[in-house]
């Protein structure tokens, strides 16, 4: 309030304003999922122990095998916010960190609002799908800080950055192919324009970049990290894991992916000489970021999961090759901007005020009736006691072996979405049981199977146990329990 007037905020800060509103609604009502809840579980256990696990003991079916804990950083932070807080605070927690790394994209674009604004809202559309309450939301975070320390040319933090990266999530192979690709682009620009400049950020990061790669040795798996996340990648693509498929332009999100790397590489082709030319003090930033989004399209090719960050890095780098004033005439806006009189500063802040405080109601609501869609509650109570009185080694699918690790602890696993510690020739013959490939029964009885979790949609092994004259001892709308049948008495 300035001489006793509320100044209110203009129309352009009120659009905004309401798209960061609908973006932090959006991030604090993300759902958990399986990773969440065994990342919980070995939370509590390094809590307790103060060691990182280095061996299986969830699962009877690899009791004991090595377990390469790659992302254990991230698990001792979320357990220590659900003991404080529960699943509420936990999900504040991811939500800060997606709010967070919105807000960085948003410092790294130039151009007018009306470009920007738009940008952003396609940037949510690669993203927000991938909102889950699990250590991906850091690597969200870490691409657009990578890219702002790159922008302000503060590297030498970058190998720090690179430290926790590598002990929270497996994708800081990403951030290095990033880091990589700008330094090739210092480099190109340093031969190009032979500036002092130039040769000093050239420099400086082909010093940055091995720095950074060394910093990645500082995990529990040291040298053997490298060779983890290539094994990884090998194990992935082998059992045919949904979000690291290639993404396709039949469905609506592989389709909107092709569309904006065609229309980032007319961009590139047409303001290359502009690009180039490096006109304005933040041309070096175009020249990173770009680079970045071009080095991450073959990898976002093969993977939808890798889409999102390949979006982290395209969308700032598409409005710098828009450039800082970009203007095109579209039939539909004025010829001139409205002047002072048809703006309406106290009315607009009304209704940024309003919208925020729906928007809170609506979060408020939804934590405190504990809404289905945040996954805070994935397995039934019912279930769960039916879960624990059944007798005997116990068999479930790939997806529900997260929940059940956290919910039922006392119920070894058969397996679960880690994967790393299973052979790969087990977890294929799971899913082979699970798609109908395969009959559950040499599989049951290798392992002495007793009890069963399955979701109704199994409809081909629920269908199977039935006939063998399994007994259901719970079932609801999602899940059901089933035991095997006596054995007969000698």
């Amino acid at each position: 309030m300035i001489g006793g007037r509320w100044r209110g905020v203009p129309f352009a800060s009120m659009a905004l304003g309401l798209l960061f509103v609908l973006f932090a609604a959006r991030a604090m009502l993300m759902p958990a999922s399986g990773d969440t809840y065994w990342h919980l579980r070995a939370g509590a256990d390094i809590v307790r122990t103060g060691a990182v696990p280095h061996v299986e003991t969830y699962s009877f079916t690899a009791a004991g095998h090595p377990w390469r804990e790659h992302e254990w950083l991230w698990d001792p932070i979320s357990y220590t916010l659900y003991r404080l807080g529960g699943m509420p605070l936990l999900t504040l927690f991811g939500a800060a960190l997606a709010v967070a790394t919105l807000v960085l994209i948003h410092r790294l674009m130039i151009g007018p609002a009306w470009i920007r604004m738009p940008l952003l809202m396609l940037l949510l559309v690669f993203v927000g799908p991938l909102w889950v309450l699990r250590p991906q939301l850091f690597t969200f975070l870490a691409v657009p800080l990578l890219m702002t320390l790159l922008a302000r040319e503060r590297f030498w933090p970058i190998p720090a950055l690179f430290v926790v990266w590598a002990n929270m999530h497996g994708a800081v192979a990403l951030g290095g192919i990033v880091l990589g690709a700008a330094t090739a682009a210092a480099l190109l620009r340093w031969r190009v324009r032979r500036t002092p400049g130039d040769r000093r950020r050239a420099l400086a990061l082909a010093v940055v970049l091995p720095a950074s790669a060394l910093a990645c040795l500082a995990t529990p798996q040291g040298a053997g990290m490298f060779h983890f996340l290539a094994d990884s990648m090998v194990r992935i693509h082998a059992v045919g894991i949904g979000e690291w498929q290639r993404p396709s332009p039949k469905d609506p999100y592989g389709a909107i992916f092709f569309i904006v790397v065609l229309g980032l590489a007319v961009l590139l082709v047409v303001r290359r000489r502009a690009l180039r030319a490096g006109g304005h003090a933040s041309s070096w930033t175009d020249w990173a970021m770009v680079a970045g989004a071009v080095a991450l399209v073959p990898l976002a090719m093969t993977a939808v999961r890798n889409v999102g960050v390949f979006a982290l890095v395209a969308i700032p780098a598409a409005s710098r090759l828009l450039g800082p004033d970009v203007a095109v005439r579209l039939p539909w806006r004025k010829a001139r901007e409205p002047g002072p009189d048809g703006d309406r500063p106290v009315a607009n802040l009304i209704v940024l005020g309003v919208a925020a405080l729906g928007a809170l109601a609506f979060v408020g609501w939804s934590y405190r009736s504990r809404a289905p869609m945040l996954g805070w509650q994935p397995i039934d109570a019912r279930a769960i006691q039916a879960l624990r009185a059944c007798d005997g080694p116990l068999y479930n699918q790939y997806d529900e072996g997260g929940y059940l690790i956290w919910f039922v602890p006392e119920k070894p696993v058969f397996v679960d979405n880690r994967q790393d510690p299973y052979p790969i020739e087990h977890i294929r013959a799971q899913l082979d049981v699970q798609w109908g490939a395969a009959s559950y029964r040499p599989l049951f009885e290798r392992w002495g199977i007793r009890c069963a979790f399955l979701p109704l949609t199994s409809t081909t092994t629920v269908a199977a146990l039935g006939r063998d004259g399994w007994v259901t001892r719970y079932r609801d709308d999602t899940y059901m329990v089933l035991s095997a049948p006596a054995r007969p008495s000698r």
